[in-house]
């Protein structure tokens, strides 16, 4: 069905494209009658283009809503004609008067550091997101200077980041500023969001505002999607590898009238693997077989006076089969009576909902440095989510069900042009249900918990000079007591959150810039689904969280220092160091490093933290190319307690340091893209699983090479490009793989790439 789906789409596209086109075409001539060759034709404010031929002559498609037509070339001034809808045929005559050391050195926008932000981190653009074949949110990253990426453990495939030298449970998600990827869904957010989907991706390292919630400890990741009224009228995505694995990705954008009051999109997501691969020869698969089907619809009402609403929903279905290669779901009876073949099946499905609605409100305030109308606005969001689990790995089992909704209303209100605050609050709801069958023993969860919440955050800014914001807030986190539930008959266990936070940034002059952030941190444990690799292990897992403890709470600080300056062009370099520190004050814990064969999960006041320091290199040299360099040292520690005796210990499993150089140079219109990426990953220490803490074991220190090309041809860009080049993977990330079912089984001491070297094709279409 998927193939027969995946068939029809392509040959949608195709006909659509051809029945489609009116292309423009003509030749470019300078002043005395000689032909151009290479000269860049444009639709004016777009980087729809295309370069002329040997004989000077060009074609390029119309694109809506544009009819100024451009033609450059170095050394002549650029000459711009009015299109009409009859015209199909215009001739350029280009005329001298441009020197070549009058041009301004452009890059190609990719990822960025964020000079214009009060807070240190990134921006991948659209085009950063094509760097590589970039399947999923997880895959977005590899060129992050800020994001870590890897697995949780070999059987799931759960993909986690990390940030400021700690897991990505400490990051907050947003979905353009709604939190996501939260509670039981958590473990495979990652692989829920296609790249493609995307239009960017905003990183924010340190403490985050409080108008999102309390949970941002080291970073947040805010995600801005394809719009319901971007230009494009169609928008697809092919892609496939050397493992035979196709993705589909499809984007189709709408507009119900022409001033586009009411619009919408619909995003879809096909994928799936069709053959096992064992590249390390230990009878397990590398990753689980996965097939995946994500489906999306945003709608957009914009109305005259000024109101927004916001709405849409998106459902996710995925299936994965893991485990050794001669594994099938229907051997399930077979491995539990003669536990001779182990076997892993996780299949996850999840509806979530939201509304935005906005209205500006009172009067104007003109700003007189901006030259722009700022307006006091009220706005409300709210989100209702359902996710379920239903999982084995061997013999453990865990099944979960989650049902939440999250609301939030504020309101912004402008003093001045400078001056602002927001004031509002938050409801938080979740009911969730847990079983989990492990070594004998059976673990539920069944809880209500109910989260009323209080902000308020000043911002004041002059512009290119200063921004100061400040921020309080305020959580109870609700929980019934045993035998207990929101009616109240079983009494609550209550926990008062405060987080109090600060950011500032100042200029010292145009070029430098220092930012500093501190502040508070909360987030509500979930033990199993926070560590699912717990799971895809032999050990036996005690829960020894102590009542009313499982809130992890930590204070982050820090800041940055950033230096744009002239090298060889106009402001081509740009420099930024930064530091910062996370200090918990109550740690929750999942420790196999007692040599008893067992995952004790437990709370902890003892000190832990995390340093982390980084410097981001940023050059365009010339014209299309664009150098990114990065290096990060972290030092990620915590405190574990043996016979009495605190051992500060550095954090299992985080890397020491990691460098990272991105080369890429795109001609004109990115017709050609050529880009490589090199890494060199850290040691990291091992999880002493014998309890033996007398002699560190760390991973190697290992390189990662990836390159991709990709060609625009009309309205196509076709990609091809290798990952892991040099075909580096971790030989032995299952631990007694040939003895499954033992205690000594373990899969979660993942340090390196489990895949080899992946050549891929891929084709982006695109229809204005």
């Amino acid at each position: 069905m998927m193939r027969k789906l995946f068939v029809a789409l392509v040959a949608l596209c195709s006909t659509v494209w051809v029945a489609s086109a009116q292309n423009i075409s003509g030749v470019v001539r300078d002043n005395k009658g000689e032909v151009v060759i290479g000269a860049s034709v444009y639709w004016e404010g777009t980087l729809v283009g295309t370069a002329t031929g040997v004989d000077g002559s060009y074609e390029v498609y119309r694109v809506k809503g544009h009819n100024r037509l451009v033609a450059s070339y170095i050394g002549y001034v650029d000459t711009i004609v009015e299109v009409a809808a009859e015209d199909k045929v215009v001739d350029f005559v280009l005329s001298d008067g441009v020197g070549i050391e009058e041009i301004v050195i452009e890059g190609v926008a990719n990822n960025k550091i964020r000079q214009s932000s009060i807070m240190a981190g990134e921006n991948i653009s659209f085009a950063g997101l094509c760097k590589m074949a970039c399947c999923n949110l997880a895959e977005s990253f590899e060129n992050s200077a800020a994001v870590t990426v890897g697995y949780s453990d070999a059987v799931s495939g759960s993909r986690q980041i990390k940030m400021l030298g700690l897991a990505g449970t400490y990051t907050q998600i947003l979905d353009e500023n709604r939190p996501i990827m939260r509670g039981i869904g958590s473990p495979y957010g990652l692989n829920y969001t296609p790249g493609m989907w995307l239009n960017s991706i905003q990183v924010s390292k340190g403490i985050a505002s409080v108008t999102a919630g309390h949970e941002a400890m080291t970073g947040q990741i805010n995600l801005e999607y394809r719009k319901p009224t971007d230009e494009e009228k169609f928008f697809l995505n092919l892609y496939f590898d050397n493992e035979l694995k196709p993705e589909l990705n499809l984007a189709i954008p709408f507009a119900f009238d022409k001033e586009k009051r009411l619009t919408t999109n619909l995003l879809l997501h096909l994928s799936g693997d069709t053959q096992p691969m064992d590249h390390n020869g230990d009878g397990f698969r590398d990753l689980p077989m996965a097939r995946q089907i994500n489906v999306a619809n945003r709608w957009l009402y914009q109305a005259d006076n000024g109101t927004q609403w916001r709405w849409g929903w998106r459902f996710v279905n995925e299936d994965r089969i893991g485990g050794q290669m001669e594994y099938t779901a229907d051997r399930y009876d077979q491995m539990v009576s003669e536990k001779q073949i182990y076997g892993s099946e996780i299949r996850n499905k999840g509806l979530n909902a939201y509304m935005k609605v906005g209205k500006p409100v009172g009067a104007a305030v003109w700003d007189e440095e901006t030259q722009e109308e700022k307006r006091s606005s009220v706005a409300f969001v709210m989100d209702v989510d359902a996710f379920n689990m239903d999982s084995y790995f061997g013999l453990n089992t865990y099944q979960g069900n989650e049902s939440s909704m999250w609301g939030n209303l504020f309101y912004q209100h402008y003093f001045s042009g400078r001056s602002s605050l927001t004031v509002g609050g938050s409801m938080w709801g979740r009911i969730i249900g847990e079983e989990v069958l492990q070594v004998g023993q059976t673990i539920t969860n069944n809880t209500e918990m109910l989260e009323p919440g209080l902000f308020a955050e000043y911002t004041y800014a002059i512009k290119d000079k200063l921004s100061i914001v400040a921020g309080l807030r305020g959580d109870l986190m609700t929980t019934p007591l045993a035998d207990g539930g929101l009616d109240g008959d079983g009494g609550f266990s209550s926990d008062f959150i405060l987080t109090p936070r600060m950011h500032l940034r100042y200029n010292f002059t145009d070029q430098t810039v220092v930012r500093a952030s501190a502040g508070l941190g909360a987030r509500k444990v979930m033990p199993f689904t926070d560590n699912i690799w717990m799971l895809a292990t032999g050990r036996t897992i005690v829960n020894n969280i102590a009542e009313g403890a499982d809130v992890e709470k930590a204070a982050t600080f820090g800041g940055s220092l950033s230096h744009t300056t002239s090298l060889v062009g106009y402001n081509d370099l740009t420099v930024s160091l930064d530091f910062f520190r996370t200090q918990f004050s109550n740690t929750v814990y999942a420790d196999q490093e007692n040599g008893e064969g067992r995952i004790y999960l437990y709370n902890s006041s003892l000190p832990s933290w995390a340093n982390n320091y980084q410097l981001d290199v940023q050059w365009t040299p010339m014209e299309g190319l664009d150098v990114f360099t990065t290096f990060r040292y972290t030092d990620s520690r915590i405190t574990l307690e043996r016979y009495g005796e605190q051992l500060l210990v550095d954090r299992p499993l985080v890397g020491k340091f990691k460098g990272l150089v991105n080369v890429q140079y795109a001609t004109k219109f990115r017709r050609w893209v050529f880009d490589f990426t090199a890494q060199l990953n850290g040691p990291m220490r091992l999880p002493n699983l014998d309890g033996d803490f007398a002699i560190a074991e760390y991973s190697p220190i290992y390189p990662m090479f990836y390159g991709q090309v990709s060609h625009r041809i009309g309205q196509w860009d076709i990609y091809v490009g290798c990952e892991n080049i040099l075909n580096y993977m971790q030989h032995d990330p299952i631990i007694s793989a040939d003895k499954p079912f033992s205690p000594d089984f373990n899969s979660s001491v993942v340090w390196g790439p489990l895949m080899g070297r992946k050549f891929y094709i891929g084709a982006r279409f695109t229809l204005y």
